[in-house]
């Protein structure tokens, strides 16, 4: 086992999840997921869905991978600043206009929710703080800078980006620490505000 497969076992463990819960949602074979655990080394996409499933930043993990990888200590250094850099840069940008206080139209330039098109204008009111349920929301992707689109389903435990859309994943967070959670997951994913209008551009 190496000390990054050990990681994601540790992980794993801290959320009380066993290797078939996550093999099943993320879509894996369960000795996949526990390939993934020993010796094997996860691709990107699954990265990506097991940080959502135990509320770790991406970029956390990534760094991890960086930190317990075989390249050279300089290598490493340079390819987590840039990471950081990356990480620091979008989320600025998404604070910014998540403090906002008036409607923004943005051109949607990432794979969103079925019932608004990849490059549509949208128009956001980014003065509401409170998220209704059910209603579509625009984000900017603070790790590549692309907004999208997603309809936000809220209960009392559970904050769940909506797409249906077969090219993109729903995801579905863990609120158990109520609206401060709810806000700082929020923010974090660069919520910009709620659609008001979209316009598909010919």
């Amino acid at each position: 086992m190496t000390a990054f497969n050990q990681y994601l076992k540790t992980l794993r463990e801290e959320k009380l999840l066993d290797i078939g819960t996550v093999a099943k949602r993320i879509g894996v074979h369960r000795n996949t997921q526990a390939n993934y655990e020993d010796r094997r080394d996860p691709p990107f996409d699954y990265l990506v869905d097991f940080a959502n499933m135990v509320g770790v930043p991406l970029i956390e993990i990534l760094i991890k991978r960086l930190e317990f990888s075989s390249a050279s200590e300089n290598s490493v250094a340079k390819a987590k600043d840039s990471l950081k850099s990356t990480a620091n840069k979008g989320v600025e940008t998404a604070q910014a206009h998540y403090n906002s206080n008036e409607i923004k139209i943005v051109k949607l330039n990432e794979d969103s929710h079925s019932h608004i098109l990849i490059n549509a204008s949208v128009y956001i009111d980014c003065r509401s703080r409170d998220i209704e349920t059910g209603n579509m929301y625009a984000f900017l992707n603070p790790m590549s800078g692309n907004y999208f689109a997603a309809r936000l389903i809220v209960t009392d435990d559970k904050l769940k980006l909506v797409f249906d859309n077969p090219n993109r994943k729903d995801l579905e967070f863990s609120i158990d620490g109520g609206k401060i959670e709810l806000t700082y997951i929020l923010k974090t994913l660069g919520l910009l505000g709620r659609i008001t209008k979209a316009e598909v551009n010919f």
